[in-house]
């Protein structure tokens, strides 16, 4: 159909699976890119019936375009909303893929009759964006883009970004009517809502500076340098890390909006002669070993400065998957989130 973008892609995706998973009717479905390519994203734009919104998910990384997308990290500016703005900030800092992704998104929306239709029909229909990973990154970052046009500017606009990682300067993070309009969910240790060049630089800094305390020692810098004795090259290359890591350091991005930080802890320990043993996990984290008990998933709201640093934990891939997210979201009490 006309408003479903096809192409060939690498990730065998089809429009009736979205719509069986995501338990909608295919009328519902406004407008999709079931595409992949550098700077542009599979996403789809539906019409919920029960909450009487248009709600628009955008997938995470995939494909090999998309990590190409992800990389493209040098800064770029955007400007924010007049509603958003104050006579100190008036535009916003990303990185450029991700900029390009929401252009195009916002491109597609406008030039979609269909959606307009939906939207003169429906004066109250609120504006739902959501995704994971890469998808959670474009659903920080496609609010500021969409209250920016004149369709949308009157409409309540919401996000919902799942494991995103850091996307706007902190100044821009924190403004309360972004804390009301983005509510951003990290469960554990996962890595990505930690990655950014300028954790990334801390991180070499951090290890190169541990590297250079090992005098004496045969040491690896793992940067090009090979296997060296001794420490005079670490001392170079500790220089330059720290000058890459100082001139990332004068406006870290962040996580936008309010953070729920789920964690899936101990909460009783089985009684008897079990206590103490160690078993595989029967929590979320699947597969990791630890003690034998009850675990639930448990909801704390977080800062934005609590995710300026990368941690090195077991489980730091495995918590980003979609899958983890998942199951902690069916353990979570609805009452938890409520309550914060």
């Amino acid at each position: 159909e006309e408003h479903i973008r096809y192409h060939s892609c690498c990730c065998r995706l089809s429009l009736p699976a979205f719509v069986n998973y995501a338990g909608i009717a295919p009328e519902d479905v406004i407008l999709a890119n079931i595409s992949t390519d550098i700077d542009q994203v599979v996403y789809y734009v539906c019409f919920d019936r029960k909450t009487r919104s248009v709600v628009i998910a955008v997938r995470g990384t995939l494909s090999a375009q998309d990590m190409i997308t992800d990389s493209r990290q040098s800064y770029t500016s955007f400007p924010l909303p007049p509603s958003l703005q104050s006579e100190e900030c008036k535009e916003g800092t990303c990185g450029v893929g991700f900029k390009l992704v929401c252009d195009r998104i916002v491109e597609d929306i406008l030039n979609c009759p269909r959606l307009h239709r939906i939207l003169d029909s429906e004066k109250d229909a609120s504006i739902v964006v959501t995704g994971h990973s890469l998808g959670g990154a474009i659903s920080s970052l496609l609010p500021f883009f969409l209250l920016n046009q004149p369709p949308f500017q009157n409409r309540k606009v919401l996000a919902y970004p799942m494991a995103p990682p850091p996307t706007v300067p902190r100044a821009i993070a924190n403004i309360p009517r972004v804390r009301k309009m983005i509510t951003s969910f990290v469960y554990q240790d996962d890595v990505v809502p930690r990655l950014s060049v300028h954790n990334l630089s801390k991180l070499r800094f951090q290890i190169v500076h541990e590297l250079s305390r090992a005098r004496g020692r045969s040491v690896r810098t793992l940067m090009n340098e090979g296997f060296k004795e001794g420490s005079d090259q670490v001392d170079a290359v500790e220089s330059k890390a720290l000058i890459d890591y100082d001139s990332r350091n004068e406006d870290p991005l962040h996580i936008a909006g309010t953070i729920f930080h789920m964690k899936t802890e101990l909460t009783a320990m089985c009684g008897g002669a079990c206590v103490g043993c160690y078993q595989l996990c029967c929590c979320p984290m699947r597969g990791m070993v630890a003690p034998r008990g009850t675990y639930r998933t448990i909801c704390y709201k977080a800062t934005s400065d609590s995710f300026q640093e990368v941690i090195i934990a077991a489980q730091m891939t495995h918590e980003h998957l979609p899958s983890s997210y998942e199951r902690a979201f069916q353990d979570l009490l609805v009452e938890d989130i409520s309550s914060l």
